[in-house]
């Protein structure tokens, strides 16, 4: 199958936010969109590794600020490319908050709504939250930044190898989906999430992945050591994972641990 037919389909930019008692949490989804009209309700779907889906499902309750074409790269770094449970997204980031106590994004938006999830559905690797549009505000008359303009006119563009050194190879960031043209150097680091070359997949002209991973270093799990990280706060596990375990940082038991 020829993945391109994906990027056809029609999708807008949103950041997704979320409070969980005192933290707060955002990240970049392109997944909002509208059941119904009456009752007003909304649809997100959230990677379950990300610690925003985390939060929601704890809480109940989320914003969705609409990421406008005035937006530039920067907003996509912040809440895109950095994990939520090693750092504060929104710490000396200008935000306003909604009378959900959940912050909503001021810059490069055009407009926010605030929900109360009355549905959950498991997608294996993602839940769906379908929630009632309790409130929200339209902050500009700026038009909402679509996946394809984001694509075309903000995402920085491929970085060639030097002509001597290109070879026709095509490699993909894993983790941003940044791409790289050419041979890619062993000690290579992405320019927009700073991972390593070992993170980056070799693609074909059409975009599928033919390599899976650029060989590194050997893995713990491939050693027969195993590794299990929290998906509440990221504390580490090395070893055997019991049943009955609980985390002691946050007090999660062992169906929060994902292995590494």
């Amino acid at each position: 199958m020829d993945m391109q037919v994906m990027n056809k389909i029609s999708y807008g930019l949103y950041v997704l936010t979320a409070r969980c008692g005192n933290q707060y949490n955002g990240c970049i989804i392109n997944t909002l969109a509208q059941v119904t009209s009456s009752p007003n309700r909304v649809s997100v779907t959230v990677n379950k590794s990300n610690f925003t889906e985390y939060m929601i499902r704890s809480s109940g309750r989320f914003n969705v600020s609409v990421i406008d074409e005035s937006a530039d790269f920067s907003l996509f770094t912040h809440f895109g490319f950095q994990s939520g449970r090693w750092c504060n997204k929104f710490y000396d980031f200008v935000v306003d908050k909604a009378e959900n106590g959940i912050p909503y994004i001021k810059k490069g938006v055009c407009a926010y709504v605030s929900c109360t999830v009355v549905q959950s559905v498991d997608l294996g690797t993602h839940t769906m939250f379908i929630a009632d549009v309790d409130n929200g505000a339209v902050i500009s008359d700026n038009a909402p930044m679509t996946y394809a303009y984001y694509h075309a006119n903000v995402k920085p563009k491929p970085q060639a190898a030097a002509a001597s050194e290109d070879t026709g190879e095509r490699w993909i960031c894993n983790i941003c989906g940044y791409i790289y043209e050419g041979h890619l150097p062993e000690d290579f680091v992405c320019p927009l999430c700073k991972h390593g070359a070992e993170d980056f997949s070799q693609i074909d002209k059409d975009g599928n992945v033919i390599n899976d991973k650029k060989d590194g270093p050997v893995k713990a799990s491939d050693e027969g050591e195993e590794k299990w990280v929290c998906n509440v706060c990221g504390y580490i596990y090395e070893g055997h994972i019991p049943d009955d375990y609980v985390c002691p940082i946050c007090g999660v038991g062992k169906d929060e641990f994902s292995r590494m």
